[in-house]
This record gives structure tokens, C-alpha cells and sequence, in this order.
């Protein structure tokens, strides 16, 4: 004769299983979840502008900057046509979510704009997450491109 006892603990196994199953799922999502937050641009990521790379005759973007400096109203422009005419870089210092902007970049070039609102040859600037990502397209993606990367033992060696 059987009792209950053995048929209750077949229901609290599958019972324990499902919980463990549906801890996991949740614990997988929230992780999922804090990676969705972290899309976009890292800081150390750079924008690199090299006058020798095409750029498409159809990128006309001229993109508003604010000075880091907390200078109110003070503010420049980077015309992507004139900074990949001229070369130069922005370096991606740090997010900044207390402002509208959202990220803080570093300029280093010749020229950001070829007239009145150029932002300098070198400027710490305010720029939001739509602008990093029209800059970083016009310049070809993030990072530097492999033939310009110099330094390296192996590099330097292949090259003589």
C-alpha cells in the first residue's frame, strides 16, 4: 500500500524545479537588462578623423557643442566636413547624465568648423548620444583606423 507522502515529493520536486528555472530566467534578464543600459559609447572610445579616408558627399552635419567648462551659452560647432578635411580626434572623458548632453569629449585638431564657431584646435566639450553616433559614422566607426596605429615591437619590425 502506498501513501501520499511519495506523491507529494514528486510535486515538490517539479515545484522546486520550476522556481530554480524561474530564478535563473530572472537573474539572466536583469543582466541582460544592465547590458542594455551600457549600449553606446564607452569612455576611452575615440572618433577619428583622417583627411586621407572618403567621407560621403551627402554628410552635411554641423553638430552643436556646449563648453564642459559650465560657461553658460557659450557653444561651438563640429562641422563634419571641416574636421575631416582638417583631421583630428574626439576622445570620449566621461558620461555625464546630470546634463541634457549626456557625454563629455575631448577635441584635439586643427579646426572643428571653418568659420566663427570653430571650437578651437583643442577643447573639453558637452555632446549628447545622437551626435557622438552622426560623428562616429561620418568618421568611419569608432577607434583608429589599423593603418594609421603606430608603436608595437611587431608592428615596427614588419614595417622595415
Amino acid at each position: 500500500m502506498r501513501t501520499n507522502g511519495s506523491n507529494t515529493s514528486g510535486v515538490g520536486s517539479v515545484l522546486l524545479s520550476i522556481a530554480a528555472i524561474a530564478l535563473a530566467g530572472m537573474a539572466g534578464t536583469i543582466g541582460l537588462i544592465h547590458q542594455i543600459g551600457e549600449l553606446g559609447p564607452k569612455v576611452g572610445d575615440i572618433v577619428a578623423f583622417d583627411p586621407l579616408d572618403p567621407i560621403s558627399r551627402d554628410m552635411h552635419a554641423r553638430l552643436s557643442a556646449m563648453a564642459a567648462d559650465n560657461r553658460p551659452g557659450v557653444a561651438c560647432v563640429l562641422d563634419v566636413r571641416a574636421m575631416h578635411a582638417n583631421g583630428g580626434s574626439l576622445i570620449i572623458e566621461a558620461r555625464e547624465p546630470r546634463t541634457g548632453f549626456g557625454y563629455r569629449v575631448h577635441w584635439a585638431g586643427t579646426s572643428s568648423s571653418n568659420d566663427s564657431t570653430d571650437c578651437g584646435s583643442s577643447a573639453d566639450l558637452l555632446v549628447n548620444l545622437d551626435d557622438i553616433e552622426v560623428l562616429a559614422m561620418a568618421a568611419g566607426g569608432f577607434g583608429v583606423p589599423a593603418a594609421r596605429q603606430t608603436g608595437g615591437i611587431w608592428r615596427s619590425a614588419a614595417a622595415q
